[in-house]
């Protein structure tokens, strides 16, 4: 990738830094930062980069940051980032949880019911969502309670659209229209007046699902933004 711009790569709640792979392979960056939310397995072990890492490491070099549905969020509200930094919200949002100016959002009362669910059994909770977006279940023994909280509190709680109207408007929206989490009303309240948004079927894991989609899709914004 021969631009100024370091792509970071954030997933997004109840992932990991795995479901970058397909696409990172089609797209052959070598200079890339994959985040680690810490969802999983011992947050202090060694592993990815944290976003906090990134940020404070970043200098003056701008971004490239890709967040993946909670992840866009993440870093949006991670920043301010350097001068020329750019975004790309894939299966993402500006909003998660409804309100009376966002009503096409989840219904708080089903965000509090996880956050309840969570202490009485994870497993449930955090394995019924990874199902519905085609993934596979992982063992509880390898949770991090403290930051699937964290999390899920930022669903309930995040909303970034004042920051996207001050400037850190996603450069690409990449959205599914089969999406069981994100709907493509969400998505296009999330996003208004953005016109930059491609869809294809693939559901909530379009880096999964759609590596080559999304690749493509990418690199043709890189092209142009640099």
């Amino acid at each position: 990738m021969r631009a100024p711009l370091r792509p970071v790569f954030m997933h997004g709640w109840a992932c990991g830094p795995e479901i970058w792979q397909p696409l990172q392979q089609k797209l052959g960056w070598q200079q890339a930062i994959t985040v680690d939310g810490g969802y999983f397995s011992d947050p202090s072990s060694s592993g990815p980069t944290a976003l906090s890492q990134v940020r404070q490491q970043s200098g003056t070099q701008p971004i490239l940051g890709i967040g993946h549905s909670l992840g866009f969020m993440q870093l949006v509200l991670a920043g301010p980032w350097p001068e020329g930094s750019r975004f790309i919200a894939i299966n993402g949002f500006s909003r998660f949880a409804s309100d009376a100016e966002f009503k096409c959002g989840v219904p708080p009362r089903i965000l509090a019911r996880m956050q309840v669910g969570l202490l009485r059994d994870a497993g449930q909770v955090v394995n019924n969502f990874r199902a519905r977006c085609g993934l596979a279940a992982q063992d509880q023994k390898f949770f991090n309670l403290t930051e699937l909280q964290a999390g899920l509190s930022l669903l309930e709680q995040g909303d970034v659209r004042s920051r996207l109207s001050a400037g850190m408007t996603p450069g690409l929206v990449l959205a599914a229209k089969d999406d069981p989490i994100v709907p493509s009303d969400m998505t296009r309240a999330a996003f208004e007046g953005i016109d930059a948004v491609a869809w294809h079927a693939g559901g909530h894991m379009l880096p999964l699902t759609q590596p080559e989609f999304c690749a493509q899709q990418i690199q043709n914004f890189v092209d142009k933004a640099v």
